[in-house]
């Protein structure tokens, strides 16, 4: 560190004293504790050397007094060693001849500084906090004074005082001291001895100055001209700060607990904690939360909790609530993070179960009128909870009419409909019942069966079912008159009856007599046509279900004898034709 010279400004903080002494008498020491006496046991000034310059070029030279002050950033490096021998009174002094240069001492001013603005490389530190004492403001000061004769003459030695005291409040490391030679004189001696710098000037290293504490270093000089003569004196010191800090390491920790299996549609609930164990304040702590697939909160997908700050090892505790709609298994992820890049991620597990409903029915799908069907209803759960509340209906249409129900199924008349409860179908289970119904009319049927369950369960299924009539034909032939003599006659009713449930079509009646007879008459629904002994009628277009018809043939017995009628009845749906015989006695007198 230096100083101004004479004349220019001082720096900020910095109080430099330009007053000028009244001149002192010859002999009288130049202010109190500034003898220009040299220290106690010190031998004798050196003599001039040869070539002295003529003393009557020397001029009065006042003292200076400078009042330093350290600049504001103190330097981090150690301090370099200071010499600390030659500052007691008994030090030697030092003869320089003219033109001899002394050993260089070390100047501070030629230390490496880095330049504004340039980037430092990241490397790690070596540093250490220093003793609690350099905490807070250091603020050692240093008051510089030289002092000399007002008149010095050529060819006499004389010797000039620097003195500096510490007026601050705490320890100045490193103190030295630098003066020249002035021009026109030739260095004799100093006390204590210095050392040369790099310019040639005069260097002390008095090391540390204690608050309160002086020191003073004297030089003699033998003036070889006329004229003034002078130097400035500098001061450069250091001072010590130190700052102590603890670094501390904050961490985040979060963790989700809450059930693995929850029914689709209940809540699920989310107990969170999130916690610094380290040994730091984590600083604007976040959570947030990324509501995943098949579950659901009121406020979005994506969820955010400030936290703010937590001491270590202080915890914190939240809830989350959701809804779970979808079926499977669902992983939720939380995370938290906060400042100096602290991030902290939990995961958790969630099964949601949910029953699931499927109904089915089984049984003819082609059915004649009037014969009775059985058919087997089922509901089953191939989910992955119980499904409670089970109703299973069967629906029936106009055309089918109920006749019965196991496992206490009930009809509801009105709705045309069957229907059994079951309060609960565990998972994987399948329950099944039957019904027996009667159709009633011809034509496509179709039975409707529904299930549903509680958490709006449902699923329903259809079977249809061709329902078809049969014709189902009868007919007997009867003799009205039997027996009967030669000659005698009587008469054939033949009965036709459907007794299906389907009309019968193309109804033919064909009656074959034997020999011994003879055709009168015919008569029927349909004309009729004689040829020789067979009597025909024309086809019978339709004959209705549950209707019949006669068909009437009269004869004449010619022949006495048993006589035998054959009546062949065919429809499109009877194939082959059924055949009949009906036996009348002829008799005659003997």
């Amino acid at each position: 560190m230096s100083f101004p010279s004479a004349g220019q400004s001082s720096p900020s903080g910095l109080a430099a004293n330009d007053s000028t002494p009244a001149p002192a008498p010859a002999g009288q020491d130049f202010g109190p504790d500034m003898s220009l006496q040299p220290p106690s046991g010190a031998p004798a000034a050196m003599p001039l050397p040869n070539g002295a310059a003529d003393p009557s070029a020397l001029a009065p030279q006042v003292p200076l007094a400078v009042e330093v002050a350290p600049a504001e950033t103190q330097s981090i490096s150690s301090p370099r060693p200071m010499p600390t021998e030659g500052l007691a009174g008994t030090a030697q002094p030092l003869a320089l001849p003219v033109g001899q240069e002394p050993a260089i001492g070390i100047d501070p001013s030629m230390s490496t500084a880095i330049p504004s603005g340039n980037p430092l490389p990241a490397a790690g530190g070596a540093g250490i906090p220093g003793v609690a004492q350099l905490e807070g403001p250091q603020t050692p000061q240093i008051t510089l004074q030289k002092s000399g004769p007002q008149e010095i003459q050529v060819g006499k030695a004389a010797k000039f005082q620097v003195k500096v005291q510490n007026t601050g409040q705490v320890a100045a490391q490193n103190v030295e001291i630098r003066d020249d030679v002035p021009r026109g004189t030739q260095l004799i001696s100093t006390t204590p001895p210095a050392s040369r710098g790099v310019r040639g000037e005069l260097v002390w290293p008095l090391g540390t100055l204690k608050p309160g504490e002086e020191m003073s270093v004297e030089i003699e000089l033998m003036p070889i001209a006329e004229g003034e003569i002078g130097s400035v004196a500098t001061v450069a010191f250091h001072a010590e700060a130190s700052a102590r800090s603890i670094a501390t390491k904050p961490e985040l920790v979060v963790e989700t607990v809450g059930p693995r299996q929850v029914l689709i549609g209940e809540e699920v609930v989310l107990s969170i904690t999130v916690a610094n164990p380290g040994s730091g304040i984590a600083s604007e702590v976040v959570i947030d939360e990324r509501v995943p697939a098949g579950l659901q909160h009121a406020a979005g997908a994506e969820l955010e909790y400030e936290i703010g700050e937590l001491q270590p090892n202080e915890s914190r505790q939240l809830e989350l609530r959701m809804i779970a709609t979808q079926a499977g298994r669902i992983t939720n992820t939380l995370t938290a993070r906060g400042a100096a890049n602290l991030r902290a991620e939990h995961q958790w597990e969630i099964d949601v179960l949910a029953p699931q409903l499927q109904v089915a029915i089984d049984g003819p799908k082609r059915r004649y009128l009037e014969r009775e069907a059985v058919y087997s209803v089922s509901v089953s759960n191939p989910g992955t909870a119980p499904a409670r509340q089970v109703e299973l209906v069967a629906h029936l249409p106009t055309g089918m009419k109920f006749a019965g129900a196991n496992n206490a199924g009930y009809f509801d008349e009105a709705n045309q409909s069957v229907h059994w409860v079951l309060e609960e179908l565990p998972a994987n289970e399948t329950g099944s019942v039957q019904l027996t119904a009667i159709p009633t009319v011809a034509g496509e049927q179709t039975i409707r069966v529904s299930g549903r369950a509680d958490r709006g369960l449902a699923d329903e299924q259809q079977q249809a079912i061709l329902v078809e009539g049969i014709a189902a034909i009868l007919f007997e032939v009867v003799d009205v008159n039997d027996p009967i003599e030669v000659n005698g006659e009587t008469t054939y009713e033949i009965r036709v009856v459907n007794q299906g449930s389907k009309a019968a079509t193309n109804v033919q009646v064909v009656a074959e007599l034997p020999p011994g007879m003879r055709a009168i008459a015919a008569e029927g629904p349909t004309a009729n046509g004689v040829r020789g002994n067979q009597v025909s009628f024309e086809p019978l277009a339709k004959l209705a279900p549950k209707a019949d018809t006669t068909y009437r043939v009269r004869v004449q017995g010619i022949q006495a004898g048993d006589q035998r009628i054959r009546v062949q009845l065919q429809t499109a749906e009877l194939q082959p034709p059924v055949t009949k015989e009906e036996s009348t006695r002829v008799y005659a007198d003997q």
